[in-house]
């Protein structure tokens, strides 16, 4: 019983720890807790090393204009025709290099973004392709010195001749976009050193140059969620060239790397490139889509993103020193070393109706030209990019440059690009598989599985427990009513038959040690017809001889017990079981007249309690419960007793032999030496 309930002890023990374990689950959420530490930037943490070097198949597809009536153009004929041409596709490495952790929960880092070029991708494109493009220099120039003194106008005319520069040349898509060799441009060089610090003039090429820049990005100790995001720019979080926090303020924007974490459907983010010279908001929009065995959501550029301020007004700062460029254009000057560049959508898309009134070719289209990104908005990891922007030249009145007064007052698209990711490579998908869509259920299967477990823990132990206890109680409280039930269930007629309450105890005890069942039956027998035939009595008599035989081996150890008085209770209870009278209807039980012997004064209270049935038995459980220090006095009246009833069992059993020997007419010999093996058994 015992050994019972430290079992169920422990089994209820085990339940309320599990369903603090569930509770606990609950509570701290452990997946986030580690999905979070896993997000902040370390040095060689898993996703510092992703952000330092992604692992990404990174594209720039490059789309030029070239412009097809250059001679019809020039002489005032036609207007400018343009054609698209490429994709020129390029793959775009994108690393951190020289970091360095500092102690603010930052980390500032030099970019490298170099160009390898991808023919496989170009469609048939070459580099070597010949176009008609923009003189930038010549055109940048000529901007610039529009409204200066007549003296320095004069000389520059003077260096446009002797140079024999034009407008509009011929060159490579190459030359175009990484630079090209001219006259003016080493000019330049030479004497503005500080302004043109580069002998070639590539639009890419410049695009492309991080040479000097520097920037701070957030590793995310204190939020896991700006993690990889952009603390500084160049050391401020402003861009100079903007006035106001809406144009100019770069903090948590993102590289493209990686974007902010745990992103709320209605969250507006950042984007920055050094190319687009200014932040630009993203939104979500559409239904979540599943690129590989992620999902995400699809974040565009911000309506009316090229706005100077005709429709937003919070697009005003973007207007240059107060002038504002038309609608659809951003003026991004200070970016590009003074060229007089601005950007917008591909083909003027959104822009106003005079950029395309101006300029023949044009096609835009929403569809091929939008800009998306599909961000996965628990960890900000991008599954694919397409930032879609146009570089143009805009040109104020230039009617004081003969050679170039065909450009006043003109937007010349030069080209449109395409920094593009078209999906994660396998093997970061499969990870990020693993830690968004199959570590989240390691929460959902620690929570209930915990409180399941607890709960069938304590259902068990309690259950177990009562019903422990139960069948106990059962045991040592059985009822005459039970006893009264089994013998009518038995159907005895013969009042010599009826079970005695204490017979019915050693019964139960017999079935509970089945070992001592073969030794502890009680039997009973009324006197058998004398004139039966002999054959039937030779058979009952020999199974007398072998219960007899039973019977002496149970009372050896009851007789020895008196002697020792050490012997378990229970051995005296059961050999006692054997003494009760085959013949003796009224013989009341053994337990009882041990009782009576081993204390004389409480004879008549036990005799009395044994002939009203189960209070006799109860009556005599308590007292032999209660008597221990009795034992060695109970053990000499079992001896006594045994002995009383062995006698007695042996004058009936001869008698009977007698009588059978009369009536079977068997012999003399089978009379002696059965009785012989009688008593020689007893």
């Amino acid at each position: 019983m015992f050994i019972t309930l430290s079992r169920a002890f422990l089994l209820l023990a085990l339940g309320v720890l599990a369903i603090t374990t569930a509770v606990l689950v609950k509570i701290f959420q452990p997946y986030d807790l580690i999905f979070k530490w896993k997000l902040q930037m370390s040095e060689d943490g898993e996703i510092f090393n992703l952000w330092a070097k992604p692992p990404v198949d990174l594209y720039i597809k490059i789309y030029l204009f070239n412009i097809t009536n250059a001679e019809a153009f020039l002489a005032g004929r036609e207007k400018m025709n343009v054609e698209q041409v490429g994709p020129y596709v390029y793959k775009e490495i994108m690393t951190h290099e020289n970091i360095t952790f500092n102690a603010n929960n930052t980390m500032s880092t030099t970019p490298s973004h170099p160009l390898v070029w991808q023919e496989h991708m170009s469609e048939g494109n070459k580099e070597d392709d010949q176009v008609v493009m923009l003189n930038i220099a010549m055109l940048a120039i000529s901007h610039l010195t529009a409204d200066k003194p007549l003296f320095l106008r004069m000389g520059l005319r003077t260096l446009f001749a002797t140079s024999k520069s034009q407008p509009l040349v011929r060159m490579t898509a190459k030359e175009f976009m990484f630079g090209y060799s001219s006259s003016l441009t080493t000019l330049g060089n030479t004497f503005f050193s500080k302004w043109i610090s580069f002998e070639k003039v590539g639009l890419i090429d410049r695009m492309y140059d991080f040479s000097t820049d520097y920037e701070t990005f957030y590793t995310g100790a204190t939020n896991a969620g700006i993690s990889g995001l952009y603390a500084t720019y160049r050391g401020s979080t402003n861009l100079p060239q903007w006035d106001g926090e809406h144009c100019s303020n770069i903090e948590l924007a993102s590289d493209g790397t990686k974007f902010k974490s745990f992103i709320q459907p209605n969250e507006t983010i950042k984007f920055f490139r050094k190319s687009m010279c200014r932040p630009i908001n993203l939104y979500r929009t559409g239904e979540p889509q599943t690129h590989g065995s992620l999902t995400g959501y699809k974040y565009v550029f911000e309506e009316n993103a090229f706005d100077n301020g005709a429709t937003n007004e919070a697009n005003k700062c973007f207007c240059r020193k107060g002038k504002c460029q038309p609608r659809g254009l951003i003026d991004v000057t200070d970016c590009y070393y003074g060229f007089p560049i601005s950007l917008s959508y591909p083909h003027f898309m959104h822009g106003d109706t005079g950029l395309l009134d101006n300029i023949t070719g044009m096609q835009p289209d929403e569809q091929k030209f939008a800009s998306a990104f599909v961000i996965q908005p628990q960890s900000g990891l991008p599954l694919s990019i397409s930032a879609k922007v146009q570089i143009n030249m805009h040109f104020d009145d230039l009617s004081t440059f003969r050679q170039v007064s065909r450009f006043s007052h003109l937007t010349v698209p030069m080209l449109w690009f395409d920094i593009m990711m078209p999906e994660l490579p396998e093997s970061l998908d499969s990870r990020f598989n693993f830690y968004l869509n199959i570590l989240p259920y390691l929460d959902i299967l620690g929570y209930w599985g915990s409180l399941a477990l607890g709960v069938a823990l304590l259902v068990y132990a309690v259950t177990r427990a009562t019903l422990r206890m139960s069948n106990i109680a059962q045991m040592n409280q059985i009822s005459d009513g039970k006893y009264n039930k089994v013998n009518i269930l038995r159907g005895v007629s013969n009042v010599h038959d009826v079970y005695k309450p204490c017979e019915m105890k050693l019964l139960h005890q017999n079935e509970k040690s089945p070992q001592m069942h073969e030794s502890n039956i009680i039997t009973r027998h009324d006197d058998m017809d004398m004139e039966a035939s002999a054959d039937l009595l030779y058979k009952e008599l020999a199974a007398t001889q072998q219960r007899q035989g039973s019977f002496a081996l149970d009372l050896e150890p009851a007789i020895s017990g008196s002697e020792s008085g050490d012997d378990d209770f229970e051995s005296n209870s059961s050999s006692s079981s054997l003494l009760c009278s085959h013949n003796s209807a009224t013989c009341p039980c053994l337990l009882a007249q041990r009782q009576s012997v081993a204390n004389e004064t409480e004879s008549d209270e036990c005799t009395g309690s044994l002939s009203s049935g189960g209070d006799a038995e109860h009556s005599t459980n308590e007292t032999f419960a209660t008597h221990v220090d009795n034992q060695i006095k109970t053990n000499n009246a079992l001896s006594i007793g045994a002995k009383t009833a062995t006698n007695h069992t042996i004058i009936n059993t001869n008698k009977s032999i007698e009588q059978a020997i009369d009536n079977s007419h068997s012999g003399s010999s089978r009379q002696n030496v059965n009785t012989e093996n009688t008593m020689q058994i007893v």
